[in-house]
């Protein structure tokens, strides 16, 4: 039987330090297989399904990818080490399915050292032996790679104990469209093992590729390193881990200063999702730098004394040492009162640059902290005449609470945007040291005045980690930044809800990465415009695309992540509001957002016995009504929670992930496929004693008109040659997806 079918509204819970719950199948994934006993070859009879699964007792020790593209051409090398923790030897078949839609020639294997012999199978002959695997295993994951073709190696033992090193090469032609090349790596395929891969790597070095700009997965947090425009080297690694999605890189070269392109998704009946990339080159012309204004505060009172004032003395060093010929300084030191380096800004020269390390070098830290005072101080250096033809960075470091002058936060606030230069873009970067600091001070300032906070640690060096950041903006290539959708003055072009907003500067060797939605799909120009030394400069990118229908699904998710780090943030500064509360609630559900704020409550199986734990079965109005009540407490316990301490900067440090996502990680409790969210929603216990995990489409609703499948049936196989519906099957064997506003499918291995 499976349970509580209707809890799958729970829904989400606005939650910090959520302990979220799964349910533990004896299998984990990590993309190449060995099969125990082997696949019937193709053509010949498909034997008769065995009651339970055979389960080998395999360990990935090593999963690394080495991939160098060249121009469009991928050479891969995949080396996996397999260890047999068991005390038999196993044989089996290792297969490897290809790269979706992908020329792919070449193959070569080894086995510690030795070449083996193996074939490319087509389409038609991989999909008998998929087919074979889901019903022998009693697993349909493999289903999901139905319609690709496969590679099948020679028969090699495992001793029992003993280790086996397996290198495969392959080169493949990479897809262009819409002037993005893709690379994907079909890492989410079972390995049958009882534990997670021990070590995972993947490496992939872009050669030859002139005016490479944007590099950009969507399901890994990857490292980027570039060494120029024509080259990079991307990095991923973890262990321990199971691979819930393939590996996605996205990458385009562009004869322009800044390149662009758009990634869409329309889901039928609904508006589209976008995510645009705005990329510039790592090699920019002195010309094109754009030349700033900066003024750099430091907090000196007495907290700030010993190691910290001398970290901070670092980074102020830092900062000057990598300003830009045509940049203006000023360094302002602050405690109970004010201390300026020199009246006005200063155009850096040699001396000038000599001057300012020396006057670094004699800060020393005593005193309160007038923080109201120092920002006004800062900003007053931003208002000057002559100053507004360009853009003002102010960069404010402090490691506590206002304590002397103006104390009251939303007074400081307040002064602070009302005293903000009117003809000039001025940016605020805020930096708290430690955990005595006003979180909703430095939010609230860097948020409204178009810059960000970073947080420092205890644990961690101020000077790394400013120098850090900074680094990262150094090199401003756009000020004022904005984004046209057609053709100037058409309103056929609906645009909306963009995250961020507004845009922020463009920096060399940086991208940003706007989301937004769309009502229509159409094929149309954009504009990116901006300044650059106070002279209005505009990019064309003629031909974007907004599909009408499909796209990447992926870019909904980072959509819904954004504008949930937007509500939280809201939630924070002007307090808990009912539509906001509904609001995260569905979009958590919609689109199986994970976050430290937001979980489903789902329910802990003990495997054991195939149970759960007694719970009411709740028509889906009641626990929608439920999922709504726990919303609202944690809302209010949010928006009531003091704003310094070691909670408070771990939950800014987390709205601000949010904001600025750049993907969304994968979660084992929530699976987000062909445009649907699945959570784990209980567990069957099957004749045979097995438990098995039920996953349930989150717009199921329990008056619903359900169709019964049986897992492994000629309906079940007919219904998994539709290719999406191919990849809802490859979730779980205990499965209901919604196929119509009325109507379900529930696949199950229990005979009805």
């Amino acid at each position: 039987m499976w349970i509580n079918r209707n809890r799958v509204l729970l829904g989400a819970i606005f939650l910090l330090f959520v302990g979220l719950v799964s349910v533990r199948l004896p299998h984990t994934f990590a993309q190449g297989i060995i099969i125990d006993p082997p696949p019937n070859p193709p053509g010949t009879p498909v034997r008769t399904p065995i009651p339970a699964p055979i389960v080998d007792p395999i360990t990935i020790a090593l999963h690394q990818v080495d991939a160098v593209i060249d121009g469009p051409v991928a050479s891969v090398r995949l080396t996996q080490i397999f260890r047999n923790d068991s005390n038999r030897t196993v044989e089996g078949t290792y297969i490897f399915p290809l790269p979706e839609d992908a020329a792919v020639s070449d193959f070569q294997m080894t086995v510690d050292g030795q070449t083996l012999e193996g074939k490319l199978l087509s389409k038609a002959e991989a999909r008998q032996i998929y087919e074979e695997i889901v019903r022998r295993q009693r697993d349909p994951a493999l289903l999901e790679y139905i319609g690709r073709g496969l590679f099948q190696a020679s028969v090699f033992p495992i001793p029992a104990g003993a280790s086996r090193t397996l290198e495969l090469t392959y080169t493949q032609i990479l897809k262009r469209s819409d002037s993005l090349y893709t690379f994907k790596y079909p890492l989410r395929t079972q390995q049958y093992s009882h534990s997670p891969v021990e070590a995972l790597a993947i490496n992939i070095e872009l050669r030859n590729q002139p005016g490479l700009r944007t590099i950009y997965s969507p399901s890994h947090q990857v490292s980027v390193e570039r060494s120029g425009d024509t080259s990079a080297q991307i990095g991923y690694e973890a262990s321990h881990v199971q691979a819930e999605s393939d590996f996605e890189l996205f990458f385009a070269t562009a004869d322009s200063a800044i390149g662009l392109n758009v990634m869409s998704y329309k889901p039928a009946g609904e508006d589209g999702f976008f995510a645009l990339i705005a990329a510039p080159g790592m090699e920019v012309d002195a010309q094109a730098v754009v030349a700033r204004d900066i003024v750099l505060v430091l907090d000196v009172s007495g907290s700030m004394q010993g190691e910290k004032i001398e970290q901070a003395r670092k980074a102020a060093d830092v900062v000057v040492d990598l300003l830009n010929p045509d940049d203006r300084l000023n360094l302002i030191s602050f405690s109970t009162g004010v201390r300026l380096w020199k009246p006005t800004l200063q155009t850096m020269d040699a001396a000038t640059i000599k001057d300012a390390h020396s006057w670094i070098d004699r800060l020393t830290a005593t005193g309160s902290t007038d923080i109201n005072r120092a920002l006004l101080e800062a900003l007053g250096q931003l208002q000057r005449p002559g100053v507004g033809d360009r853009p003002g960075y102010l960069l404010f470091m402090t490691d506590g609470l206002p304590t002397q002058g103006e104390t009251d936060v939303q007074r400081i606030i307040g002064n602070a945007l009302n005293n903000k230069p009117i003809d000039s873009a001025v940016r605020i970067f805020t930096f708290g040291v430690g955990f005595d600091v006003n979180t909703d001070l430095l939010d609230t300032l860097s948020s409204e005045l178009g810059g960000r906070s970073t947080y420092v640690q205890p644990d961690e060096q101020i000077d790394e980690k400013i120098g850090q950041f900074y680094s990262g903006i150094s090199t401003p290539v756009l000020s004022g930044v904005a984004l046209d959708f057609g053709a100037e003055n058409s309103d056929e072009i609906v645009i909306d809800e963009l995250y961020p907003y507004p845009l922020p500067d463009l920096f060399a060797g940086e991208q940003l990465v706007v989301v937004g939605r769309y009502q229509e799909g159409a094929t149309l120009p954009i504009t990116l415009r901006g300044v650059v030394n106070g002279e209005k400069v505009s990019y064309h990118y003629p031909n974007q695309q907004l599909v009408t229908s499909g796209g990447e699904a992926f870019v909904a998710r980072l959509w819904a992540t954004r504008k949930i780090g937007a509500l939280i943030a809201q939630v924070r500064r002007t307090g808990p509001a009912q539509e906001v509360m509904d609001e995260i609630t569905n979009l958590s559900l919609q689109y199986g957002i994970v976050t430290p704020y937001t979980s489903y409550l789902v329910q802990e199986p003990n495997l054991a016995t195939g149970q759960t734990q007694p719970q009411p079965d709740l028509a889906p109005e009641e626990m929608r009504q439920s999922a709504a009540d726990a919303v609202e407490t944690a809302v209010m316990a949010q928006a009531s929670a003091p704003a310094s301490g070691a909670e408070a900067v771990a939950a800014s440090e987390k709205r601000m992930a949010l904001q600025t996502a750049v993907i969304v990680e994968a979660r084992p409790e929530v699976r987000f496929v062909g445009g649907k969210t699945f959570v784990q929603q209980g567990v069957v216990t099957t004749l045979d004693g097995q438990s098995l995990a039920l996953w349930v489409d989150t717009s199921f609703a329990a008056n619903m008109q359900i169709e019964t499948v049986l897992f492994g049936s000629e309906r079940y196989f007919a219904l998994a040659q539709q290719p999406t519906m191919a990849r809802w099957l490859a979730i779980s064997p205990e499965l209901i997806v919604v196929t119509a506003p009325d109507k379900a499918l529930r696949i199950t291995t229990v005979q009805p």
